[in-house]
């Protein structure tokens, strides 16, 4: 089954757990390296690899990018609120998590009933943890146009909604590992299965409240202060995050050790592009080769 019928599927089964706008897409991120940085082989089964290259597919969550040091050829990502960049995929630790369940779940061979059931205890567990994880949060913070907010047992502040940030790592393991339910599904269909419409529907029944969930779980400043909206002026030394600014997204520090330390890379065209460019000190760089000729090879 395609990654088109398998988004179809679920999109027409269940709806998505939350509507996204803005995200940034993957455009230079190779499969094959992608596979590598999570650690996954390619003689992995089948339905492990299709659940892979969905997430391989995915947008990058908000407020991060793909950029291209031209430089080395290196891919990195930005994140353009903290203003931090990165070798590894954002959602690294996500994907790995999913497939991991994922294979485990091939290797079982468990039934459908039984699959669903495994998933649901999958994505309920996850809620926990994130609102476990967002009453250590306080927050928003200050000013309308300025809102951040702090974590009470790390000290640190951050213009980043972690609320949003869960709601996105849990829409993604929603979305995958749900997928991947409809498609053994769909593999299952020529024997005699039980009709999965109600599990499906009860799946994404028990998945209805997670935006409560996580909202509530976050705790309100009007809980530590008497004034939410000035907590200096009532006595609460909470560290405020630096002042936002507009910067270029620049690759990770230590640039000696960054093209051994990338992740990815460019594709071959563009690698060869950059390496005129080291090349050409001093001189204006050569115009870039145009693409080669055809789909770009995986």
């Amino acid at each position: 089954m395609s990654s088109d019928e398998l988004n179809s599927a679920v999109c027409g089964g269940l709806a998505p757990l939350f509507e996204w706008r803005g995200l940034k897409h993957p455009k230079h991120l190779d499969f094959q390296q992608f596979l590598e940085s999570l650690c996954v082989s390619p003689l992995v089964p089948q339905e492990v690899l299709e659940v892979a290259r969905k997430a391989h597919g995915l947008p990058y969550p908000p407020h991060w990018s793909e950029e291209v040091d031209a430089a080395s050829g290196a891919l990195y990502f930005f994140h353009d609120l903290r203003e931090e960049s990165s070798w590894q995929h954002p959602l690294t630790d996500t994907f790995r998590e999913v497939l991991q369940q994922v294979c485990s779940c091939s290797e079982e061979k468990l039934r459908l009933d039984r699959l669903a059931a495994r998933i649901e205890e999958v994505l309920t567990e996850i809620q926990a943890r994130a609102a476990a994880d967002l009453q250590q949060w306080i927050g928003p913070l200050g000013e309308a146009s300025e809102q951040y907010f702090y974590n009470s047992v790390t000290g640190c502040s951050t213009w980043e909604d972690p609320c949003e940030r869960w709601r996105y790592d849990i829409h993604v393991r929603y979305d995958l590992l749900v997928g991947f339910l409809v498609s053994q599904e769909r593999s299952a269909a020529r024997e005699a299965v039980p009709d999965m419409t109600h599990t499906l529907t009860s799946l994404a029944s028990s998945m209805s409240s997670v935006q409560s969930i996580l909202a509530n779980s976050l705790t309100n400043p009007s809980a530590h202060c008497a004034d939410p909206d000035d907590p200096e002026a009532s006595g609460a030394r909470w560290a405020r995050p630096r002042h936002r600014r507009s910067c270029l997204p620049l690759p990770p520090k230590a640039t000696g050790a960054a093209p051994r330390r990338a992740l990815f890379s460019m594709p071959p065209h563009q690698q060869q592009y950059a390496s005129q460019v080291r090349e050409s000190t001093g001189k204006r760089p050569p115009p870039p080769p145009p693409p080669p000729p055809g789909p770009p090879s995986r």
